[in-house]
């Protein structure tokens, strides 16, 4: 399946994974490239367990870039910023389980909670979880995730029972091979909150003119060092990042309403319907009324 660009927010998700009586979900087969970008930074309360199929992209999970080629699966932990690159130009074809913290979680702070699931969820380390398609658990691994798969498109009694015991079973595989990077430090959890009230000012404001004084002020750092940092957490310039962001919100509009793209462009940010259809062309190859038919 593809993902459209709106489907992955920029800040963190509002969407529901799952449902309360069973707060886990399977995303299957999913490939989207956008000028080199697979999955925009963003991040949920929930977990996620993200494997390749096909292919190799470039993972960035609270600052540690993992290079994952097919078979490769990755354990994001709660609440953490990740995003995803093409890598040489190389498509990408991936699956994940989201799965809500509570899912897993034991009433009692018993060994299984307070010393092994624990440290996980809460992520005090920059940590990384990752088993390669050359690891010697990969196999048993992709079967898991095969068996889990499988059980969650089907309609068989206590299927959910089935389903958490494969999640724990892979869980288990993938937190023994935590390898620890550093303890967080009151400055790795300044920079992540910062990431994230960029994001989520971005996200408020795209619809009005942006200055980078604007945005600088929004997390109390000078124009220099706002584009410093940012250029370093994002890969971008603000204003590339901005436009891209802009971009993608006019998709969602073209593809689900019958506005006007004169009135969208509006809508999203430009101050000129020419400029947006010049990005937009530059962007997709292609004019937005041409994109909103092929929708």
């Amino acid at each position: 399946m593809k993902i459209h660009p709106a489907v992955n927010d920029n800040l963190k998700e509002r969407a529901a994974h799952g449902s309360h009586k069973f707060p886990l979900q399977v995303y299957q087969d999913m490939e989207y490239c956008e000028n080199g970008l697979i999955l925009y930074n963003h991040w949920h309360e929930e977990a996620e367990i993200l494997f390749v199929t096909d292919g190799i992209m470039e993972l960035v999970v609270d600052g540690i870039s993992i290079l994952a080629g097919k078979d490769t699966v990755v354990l994001i932990p709660p609440n953490q910023l990740h995003v995803a690159y093409q890598y040489r130009s190389q498509k990408c074809r991936f699956s994940s389980i989201v799965f809500h913290p509570d899912f897993i979680s034991s009433k009692n702070q018993d060994t299984i909670q307070a010393e092994q699931l624990n440290p996980f969820l809460e992520n005090s380390f920059i940590s990384s979880y990752v088993i390669y398609g050359t690891d010697l658990k990969c196999e048993a691994v992709q079967h898991l995730l095969k068996e889990l798969t499988k059980n969650y498109f089907a309609c068989t009694p206590y299927r959910e029972l089935l389903i958490k015991g494969y999640l724990y079973q892979i869980l288990f595989h993938l937190l023994i091979k935590e390898e620890k990077h550093n303890v967080k430090s009151t400055s790795d959890y300044i920079n992540e909150e910062r990431k994230k009230k960029i994001l989520r000012y971005i996200d408020e404001n795209y619809q009005n003119p942006l200055s980078l004084d604007a945005l600088a002020g929004s997390v109390s750092l000078s124009r220099e060092q706002f584009c410093r940092f940012f250029k370093k957490s994002f890969r971008s310039t603000p204003i590339s990042y901005l436009n891209r962001y802009r971009l993608n919100r006019s998709m969602t509009l073209l593809r689900e309403t019958s506005l006007p793209v004169i009135d969208i462009a509006i809508a999203v940010g430009f101050d000129s319907s020419n400029y947006f259809a010049i990005s937009f062309r530059k962007a997709t190859g292609m004019t937005p009324s041409q994109f909103r038919n092929m929708t």
